[in-house]
């Protein structure tokens, strides 16, 4: 009698030396929740999700640290607002960090804004008296 042969992972419980043989349990499944997050592998360029502009949310809150202040971070603020909306229904959705980023960039900016104009207001009424 033949000592058994140990397998490995791509040969499953089939002889060793069959070629071609793929274990059919081939699930990836997300870190969320196993049971309601399962993809099949292959599978994953079919998934559509709803477009967002989280991406226009991010360019606008990093653009009005340079230049724009309030001008352009209310505006980031508001489209990051919808974007978070749309990507709050999926914890899958490729955007949802983008999304949050542009949120919490664009209130930074609004509040290094407000402390800022606060500091202009608070020179011209020291220096004009």
């Amino acid at each position: 009698m033949m000592p058994k042969q140990e397998t490995n992972f791509w040969e499953g419980d089939q002889e060793v030396g069959s070629e071609g043989v793929m274990p059919q349990n081939n699930v990836i499944s997300g870190a969320v929740s196993p049971e309601a997050y399962q993809i099949p592998l292959g599978a994953t360029h079919h998934v559509m999700f709803p477009q967002t502009n989280a991406a226009l949310a991010l360019v606008l809150a990093i653009a009005s640290f340079a230049c724009g202040g309030f001008l352009m971070s209310i505006p980031a603020l508001l489209i990051a607002l919808s974007a978070k909306k749309i990507t709050d229904n999926n914890a899958v959705h490729p955007d949802r960090g983008i999304a949050n980023a542009a949120y919490i960039t664009a209130i930074v900016n609004i509040c290094l804004s407000a402390i800022v104009t606060v500091a202009y207001i608070g020179m011209i009424f020291v220096y004009t008296m």
